[in-house]
């Protein structure tokens, strides 16, 4: 009996919203009913689509990193072999240091006296010169002397700068640089 007054009551509210909005309004009306459907469902349908998906584009990506990889670590060890060749010898090394005097002059700093020392690890293809240099001026002129310097000796690195204000009204600074230039090492 729970049926056929189910199909009843669904009979009668058809026809009575085919009375009030007509057949097209009818129709309008499931379409939106079937588009909220629709909507509500989607986002698990794409997600179950995605995962879907996942395993195969992570397959496909580890294939092509797996093959770039192995283009990458070829090209890295060709690198590797000719990176030395790249970087000035030793014998550059006082041209270096006029080069960063020079900037320490443009720049209108007072420059200390500068402490020097030479690592060279057994084996290996490179040669470090740090240099350490005690300065003495305002922080833009300490800061444009450093720019300068990293723009025009290529081989040299900022390995640390270590900055005081010894008077608290004051705008000048006591500062100390490393500076690391790194030269290739003679052939055997």
């Amino acid at each position: 009996m729970k049926a056929d007054q189910l199909q009843d009551r669904l009979l009668t509210l058809r026809f009575e919203l085919q009375r009030t909005f007509g057949l097209p309004g009818l129709l309008g009306a499931l379409l939106i009913g079937a588009a909220a459907i629709v909507t509500v469902s989607a986002p698990g349908v794409e997600s179950g689509a995605h995962d879907a998906l996942v395993p195969a584009r992570t397959a496909r990506t580890a294939g092509a990193q797996h093959a770039t990889h192995e283009r990458s670590a070829v090209a890295d060890a060709v690198a590797l072999d000719t990176l030395p060749a790249l970087f000035p010898g030793f014998t550059q090394s006082a041209d270096d240091i006029a080069v960063i005097f020079a900037q320490a002059h443009e720049s209108n700093l007072t420059l200390g006296s500068a402490e020097y020392q030479v690592t060279t690890e057994a084996g290996a293809p490179f040669t470090r010169y740090q240099v350490l240099l005690p300065v003495k001026d305002q922080y833009s002129a300490i800061r444009r002397f450093l720019a300068a310097v990293l723009n025009n000796v290529p081989n040299a690195a900022l390995q640390a700068i270590h900055v005081e204000r010894p008077a608290v009204d004051g705008n000048i600074l006591d500062a100390r640089v490393r500076f690391e230039l790194i030269y290739r090492t003679a052939q055997p």
